[in-house]
């Protein structure tokens, strides 16, 4: 029986030895804290929330990461409310991301940093494409960027120029530089001379260049420009260059390339990320010194040799100009798939950073476009050998803190600004006036002087000394003497404090205008300059028909949010185009639109149909479009045929509603004087347009236009036949004379 009840007992769970009666109350009473402190958090977050008024400017900085810093300093430098963790309750007036359009996919007002997809247009392959395309329409215009091969999908025709300048024996001997397609901060970056040395990593594209041997040196060092630019809009285009940046220097004295010393990076390639690791790298605070100086200073110095730095600046403000108009398209299909028409979202704007280098000749050169350009203001520092530590550089918060601080002034929304620049014109106008009362004062020397005196008696004992106020009894016996010349002397006084008060105090007409000028003085110090449309709208003008070649594109998508356009829609834009009427059948169409996909998806391997939809992107699209052109709109040059084809479609869509996006540019109008009005563009070609004077409308063009293109009605044609037989049947007189005098016997 015992030995039955040990064996019960050892199947029961032992005990735990260090279970207390106190764990789970201790356990509920943590548990209890962290609910008070949860809910005191929230109830701050609501105070906060409530103190701020509704024309307070917030600023989101949860997704800034590297660029908290200078975002801070701007933020507080400016009064912005800052937000570091998000805002629940309400949506900020500024998302700040540091790398793409979705880091916060919860966004749904307010403006954002970023713009949909500007990664991958601003990527090597497709920022190249569309200057190709370019190039193609406008040969000597976009002749600032070198010749670009796309591998692997062009390696054959870049072998074949490889093996015919061989034979040419062209010296110095050929060297091409090859950039992965996405890549960043100087990663995968070689030079080669020989296709063979060509390799693909793991399939991935790569674009390969020739390289520029013939650069402008400063101190035997190759350097470039990173040119930082804001651009504000899509619709209507609107974007800003910074006029201060940073000139980026190798840390070895430049060679032209040879065998020896084509694998020398820190001699080829100038990228700070890269020359901060040489040992030869110079981080010298002074402007004109260093591995990493300011773009005045680089300009400075061209000047004092000899050479036309206006001229050099003239170039890269063209060159960003050209740039941006290039891209403008994809960017404005990119935008309607990530927020459809008619879906709320947030607006955009974007801080680009533009890589220039110089030949020997000055002529400027661009190399990439750096979507998400480095707006930290920190670099490393050895303070002892292998030991790095983290301090800010004076010359990348020189650049940067102006660049984000007027960024934020020029994307903020406008009466929010307004009412702000109110508030701080009537704390300005506080301290000035306290400023000229405080110079009125004049505050008088105070002078110590003794009141009482202690009157001791020889024979009297400590108890009997007593204190007299000497003062008190020699003003009562002269009071009577100096009554007479004290009054005289405050009269004297108060008028002359009273002249003081006159000449001191300025009045409030003067203090408003000193705070406007204060203000105007702020705004023309500000270091982003307005391109377009304040300098180069004419000059860029008609470099932006590709955008209404976009436009034709969003409106046969067919799908909303799609990026790419199926065969039901290349056919129905073929129909409603009534390109049939130009020869263009059916079965072309669709022989066009298959062999177009395929050669596209064999371009970008990385970028399959699968993620984003079967069907022809937008180049796909373009392309189309040029092949049409000149097949059945055949002109003199590329461009006039591209515009007679535009021009036949927007006709024959004859849209007076706004399903295609605004792409045509208001230059036109505005240069004439009239109206700009969104629905009446599309239906009026290119051809009517070039017609206008100041004496017409926009209304006037339209009510001819479509009298002409009016079918005619039974009565019209019934009044025709009248008129003509009145003017060609008319019977004349020798045969009226005739039928009169004829007798009704001869019939």
């Amino acid at each position: 029986m015992a030995a039955s009840k040990s064996f019960l007992d050892s199947l029961k769970k032992p005990e735990p030895t260090s279970f207390k009666m106190t764990d789970f109350r201790r356990e509920l009473h943590l548990r209890h804290k962290r609910d008070e402190h949860a809910k005191k958090e929230r109830m701050k977050a609501l105070q906060e929330s409530k103190l701020i008024s509704k024309y307070a400017i917030t600023i989101d900085t949860s997704r800034a990461r590297s660029n908290c810093d200078v975002l801070r300093m701007c933020v507080k430098e400016l009064g912005f409310k800052e937000y570091p963790f998000g805002r629940k309750d309400n949506c900020c007036d500024v998302h700040w991301h540091a790398c793409h359009f979705e880091d916060n996919p919860e966004v749904y007002g307010g403006k954002v940093n970023k713009f949909p997809g500007m990664g991958e247009i601003c990527s090597k392959m497709t920022l190249f494409r569309c200057l190709d395309i370019m190039r193609d329409l406008f040969p000597t215009d976009y002749d600032f960027y070198p010749r670009t091969w796309y591998l692997p999908a062009q390696f054959h025709e870049f072998s074949c120029e490889i093996r015919k300048m061989h034979e040419r024996r062209v010296k110095p001997k050929p060297t091409f530089i090859v950039k992965p397609d996405t890549g960043a901060q100087g990663d995968g970056i070689y030079l080669l001379r020989e296709p063979n040395e060509y390799s693909s990593f793991n399939g991935k594209c790569h674009v390969a260049q020739e390289y520029m041997s013939n650069v402008y040196l400063i101190d035997k060092f190759k350097f470039d420009f990173r040119i930082y630019v804001l651009l504000k809009s899509l619709e209507p285009l609107e974007f800003y260059i910074c006029q201060e940046g940073l000139a980026r220097f190798s840390t070895l004295p430049y060679e032209n390339p040879t065998n020896k010393n084509i694998h020398e990076s820190f001699m080829h390639l100038t990228n700070y990320s890269l020359n901060k690791r040489s040992s030869t790298f110079n981080r010298s605070d002074r402007d004109d010194e260093g591995s990493k100086r300011t773009l005045t200073s680089v300009l400075r110095r061209i000047a004092m040799n000899g050479h036309d730095s206006n001229k050099v600046w003239k170039s890269i403000e063209r060159i960003v100009c050209k740039t941006i108009v290039a891209i403008v398209p994809e960017m404005k299909v990119e935008y309607q798939a990530a927020v459809p028409p008619g879906k709320t979202g947030p607006s955009c704007f974007q801080v680009l950073g533009f890589d220039i280098l110089l030949l020997h000749n000055l002529k400027p050169i661009l190399l990439e476009i750096n979507a998400s350009p480095s707006l930290s203001l920190d670099s490393e520092q050895e303070v002892s050998p292998g030991v790095f530590e983290y301090v800010i550089s004076p010359k990348d918060e020189e650049v940067k803190y102006p660049l984000i601080r007027d960024t934020l002034l020029h994307v903020v929304p406008i009466d929010k600004l307004k009412y702000f620049r109110k508030r701080k014109k009537r704390r300005l106008l506080k301290k000035l006036k306290a400023s000229s009362s405080q110079k009125m004062k004049r505050p008088e020397p105070l002078v110590k002087q003794r009141t009482s005196i202690v009157i001791i008696k020889a024979d009297e004992s400590d108890e009997e000394k007593r204190e007299v106020n000497v003062t008190q009894q020699m003003s009562e016996m002269h009071m009577d003497i100096d009554s007479s010349a004290s009054h005289g002397e405050s009269t004297a006084r108060d008028a002359n404090s009273d002249d003081e008060r006159e000449s001191n105090l300025k009045s409030d007409t003067e203090l408003d205008e000193e705070v406007d000028n204060y203000f105007e003085t702020k705004l023309r110090e500000s270091c982003l300059k307005q391109l377009y449309p304040a300098i180069y709208d004419e000059e860029c003008e008609r470099y932006r028909i590709l955008e209404r070649v976009a436009g034709l594109f969003i409106y046969f998508l067919g799908i909303r949010g799609s990026l790419r356009i199926g065969p039901t829609g290349f056919r129905t834009f073929a129909r409603k185009c009534r390109l049939n009427r130009k020869g263009m059948t059916n079965a072309s169409v669709d022989i066009m639109y298959i062999d177009l996909q395929r050669r596209w998806d064999h371009m970008n391997p990385e970028r399959t149909s699968g993620k984003k939809g079967n069907g022809l992107c937008y180049q796909g699209f373009l392309d189309a479009c040029i092949e049409i052109a000149r097949r059945k709109f055949y002109a003199p040059s590329k461009i006039e045929m591209l515009e007679n084809l535009v021009d036949h479609c927007e006709l024959s869509l004859n849209l007076k509603d706004n399903d295609l996006a605004n792409n045509l540019p208001r230059l036109h109008f505005r240069r004439l004087g009239l109206q700009y009005r969104q629905g009446s563009l599309y239906a009026m070609p290119r051809r009517i347009m070039e017609q206008m004077t100041e004496e017409t409308t926009i209304e006037d063009l339209l009510k001819a236009h479509e009298k002409k293109l009016r079918q005619p009605s039974k009565e019209d044609i019934e009044s025709f036949l009248r008129r003509s037989r009145r003017t060609i049947y008319q019977p004349s007189s020798t045969a009226a004379v005739l039928s009169a005098h004829r007798s009704p016997d001869s019939e």
